[in-house]
């Protein structure tokens, strides 16, 4: 009887122990399955339309998609990254800008019918050529008409344009970026005499240029003319 006793709880510790490594393998295939549905869900992410606009300080983006649930967003210098769900649709989008914003002075807003972004650049310039870094088309990027400001982008422009001259015109080193304030001109317009004062030294500059130049021609037709007498002679 000893005998049989143990014999039924050693049959009854195998049951036990077949019990827990059916549980455990189980609970292992449950948890493959859930983590390939979840990367194939990740997978899947549709890329979202984003427009986008700007002037000479700022970017403008929207992403047109309602009801946005759960969304995850990381602004960057160089680089915005935007995933969410919308009516059961995930979306999922990776920027890589062109150039820097300012982090910190920028902010986004989750509405009822889209995404916005009010991103701040890192100076005042003229406006972007284009948004991102690689310079392909992409189907999903779009300009955003109602948030392209060409007027301010034309002043920018000539702002920029004004700061290389007015720098050139003083002997500054023209191959290094504006800064912001350089940019924006110098901080009181030059009156009319300062003007003069500095067209005047840009004209002796050239002429002392021109002066170099003329003796050197003007000696080498002495010697063909002396040259020629000689000849006539």
């Amino acid at each position: 009887s000893c005998l049989a006793t143990v014999a039924g709880h050693g049959r009854n510790q195998m049951r036990l122990a077949r019990h827990h490594v059916g549980a455990s393998s189980q609970g292992l295939r449950w948890l493959f399955w859930f983590g390939l549905i979840r990367y194939n869900t990740a997978s899947k992410a549709k890329t979202p339309v984003v427009k986008w606009g700007q002037k000479s300080s700022r970017l403008y983006l929207t992403i047109p998609l309602p009801d946005v649930s759960v969304p995850e967003v990381t602004l960057e210098e160089k680089r915005i990254f935007f995933r969410g769900t919308s009516r059961g649709e995930e979306y999922e989008v990776r920027l890589k800008l062109l150039r820097g914003i300012n982090v910190t002075e920028s902010k986004h807003e989750v509405n009822k019918w889209s995404v916005l972004f009010d991103l701040a650049k890192l100076r005042d310039e003229p406006c972007w050529k284009r948004l991102l870094r690689p310079k392909q088309n992409f189907a999903w990027l779009k300009k955003d008409q109602d948030r392209w400001y060409i007027d301010d982008c034309q002043r920018a422009k000539e702002r920029w344009r004004d700061a290389y001259f007015y720098k050139k015109l003083k002997g500054g080193d023209t191959s290094k970026t504006a800064t912001k304030s350089e940019a924006k001109g110098p901080a009181s317009p030059p009156d009319d005499l300062q003007k003069e004062k500095d067209m005047q030294s840009w004209q002796k500059t050239v002429e002392k240029y021109r002066a170099r130049a003329v003796p050197r021609s003007g000696s080498k037709g002495k010697k063909r003319a002396h040259k020629a007498n000689q000849d006539e002679l």
